[in-house]
């Protein structure tokens, strides 16, 4: 036994299904290492040895395999139509791993073709065996949000002199920052979104200083998707706003182990402006 529970595109692959058939997981490959390294890595010529090269991730590759019983012959064969159904329509779907460590997800496609054997007319073994173009592995899901503070007012300068000097917020900062989490052991890329109206907003990772500015206004009522790991910035989600531009220094605010923390500012304060960050609380590669 593997001492996990899976679920592929909410097919359970442990316990007991509606048709009283127990799927019981016995193995699993590629979940529980990390993916394969691929590299651009030369030859020497004439000379021993290659030339340096940043390795990659590549795709991780699970297989799952187990065995499933039934008490009549219809529901074992039932229950190896269900299973061919999994992800048969070729779309991408999520793996969940349940263990003592806890939950963490993939989103996986097949990588090949399910294997469901009857060795009897209540038992079969089966083997599936799928691939994620995204290597990590991640915990479950976080958000935080933030908005702008309008421009308020301070004290100033009394008398007599007291420090520090209460000048009030500055217009377009932020008082706090989002804490995104990373309790796992491999950065990865978090999800923004900003909701209007905004001008010219930048995000920025405390810890880092690394930074990504949208130079263009942000109307009320629309918003503004930020796919980090893609480098996808989206208005409504749909529309590419390459021509506005959008600037960045860093890594597109990846979330290093151990968490971090996320602030905005802009050159406008509305106080219906909004950032949100999704995240997990870990990634695994």
């Amino acid at each position: 036994m593997t001492g996990l529970d899976f679920t592929v595109a909410d097919f359970a692959l442990s316990g007991v299904d509606t048709q009283g058939v127990k799927w019981t997981t016995t193995a699993v490959r590629g979940w529980h290492g990390g993916p394969p390294m691929r590299s651009d890595r030369q030859a020497k010529s004439q000379r021993a040895g290659s030339w340096p090269s940043q390795g990659h991730s590549g795709e991780r590759i699970v297989t799952l395999t187990g065995v499933a019983r039934a008490d009549n012959t219809a529901a074992i064969e039932a229950a190896g139509r269900q299973f061919a159904a999994v992800l048969a329509d070729g779309g991408a779907g999520d793996l969940v791993g349940v263990s003592d460590y806890g939950v963490l997800t993939a989103v996986v496609a097949l990588d090949d073709e399910p294997s469901f054997e009857l060795i009897s007319g209540r038992h079969a073994t089966w083997q599936l065996t799928l691939a994620a173009p995204d290597p990590l592995l991640y915990g479950p899901p976080t958000y935080g949000s933030a908005s702008l503070a309008s421009a308020t007012p301070g004290a100033g300068r009394v008398w007599p002199r007291v420090w520090p000097t209460d000048w009030g917020i500055v217009e377009g900062t932020t008082p706090g920052a989002v804490t995104v989490a990373n309790a796992g052991t491999a950065a990865y890329w978090p999800r923004l979104r900003i909701d209007g109206p905004v001008l010219n907003p930048v995000v920025t990772m405390v810890e880092t200083g690394a930074w990504v500015r949208i130079n263009g206004a942000i109307l009320a009522g629309h918003w503004v998707d930020m796919d980090m790991a893609n480098r996808h910035v989206l208005l409504q989600g749909q529309v590419s706003i390459r021509h506005w531009p959008v600037t960045f220094s860093g890594n597109w605010l990846a979330i290093p182990v151990g968490g971090a923390s996320i602030v905005w500012t802009a050159d406008t304060a509305d106080p219906a402006a909004l950032l949100s960050v999704f995240g997990y609380e870990r990634a695994v590669s």
